[in-house]
């Protein structure tokens, strides 16, 4: 949530790899300049029920998600939003992993 009142989430827009914090909500990637990796925060330090949008721009450049350390999206180390068009994923944490509740 941002700081402004209790109904309007964080937005972040990057150009280069990052690491998801505590204060974002959605993340719009920007790969037009080449490559990016969003890193995820590790569930450890993560709520349980930690939810996180990232969507790209549509760009020919990948945005690939990856777990900290060893940690898994649905079962894989990573995860990548296919390029060339608009693409987005919600993942959420259970405390152990990350999983995929939406994806377009």
């Amino acid at each position: 949530m941002s700081g402004f009142d209790n109904t309007s989430e964080t937005v972040r827009a990057v150009t280069a790899t990052t690491t998801l914090t505590a204060n974002d909500y959605v993340l719009l990637a920007d790969p037009s300049g080449g490559a990016i990796t969003v890193n995820l925060p590790a569930v450890a330090t993560t709520q349980p029920g930690r939810t996180y949008w990232v969507r790209t721009t549509g760009t020919t450049n990948a945005v690939t998600l990856d777990g900290n350390a060893s940690e898994t999206i649905d079962g894989s180390a990573t995860k990548a939003l296919a390029s060339g068009a608009i693409h987005a994923v919600k993942i959420v944490s259970d405390g152990t992993a990350w999983f995929t509740l939406a994806s377009f």
